[in-house]
């Protein structure tokens, strides 16, 4: 029997502790400038390269939990965590433009802690000339 209100106690105090930092609304917030950059006329053969920068203004850890490109050509780098107040960045990357031509573009879906951006897009556009 004691160990019965014994548990119910802790139980009690555990739910006690979630519900008041779930009522704190401490969250990550995602401010980002654009989801877009565009590299306008390249000559095919360039490789293209470009950070994203994130900023947490949240009050908690902005977790970027995953990048995936639209396709293998393209190559991510990204910070996992972004104190709250500080910066981080998502960097894309085409390394190899042989052979391209005309209007390209490349994406990558990106997945975060933020409850208000937990998926969004990033874009690249390049327009290749010979």
């Amino acid at each position: 029997m004691k160990s019965r209100s014994a548990f119910s106690a802790v139980a009690f105090l555990l739910m006690l502790v979630f519900s008041v930092s779930a009522q704190n609304g401490a969250t990550p917030k995602l401010s980002i400038p654009s989801l877009e950059h565009s590299f306008g006329s390249v000559k095919a053969g360039t490789p293209l390269t470009y950070s994203f920068v994130i900023k947490n203004e949240g009050k908690v850890d902005l977790e970027i939990k995953n990048v995936s490109p639209s396709c293998g050509c393209t190559t991510s780098k990204y910070d996992k965590v972004i104190a709250p107040g500080k910066t981080g960045s998502v960097t894309l990357e085409v390394a190899k433009t042989d052979g391209y031509k005309g209007e390209v573009t490349k994406t990558a879906s990106v997945t975060t802690n933020d409850p208000e951006h937990q998926a969004f897009t990033l874009t690249l556009r390049a327009s290749f000339t010979e």
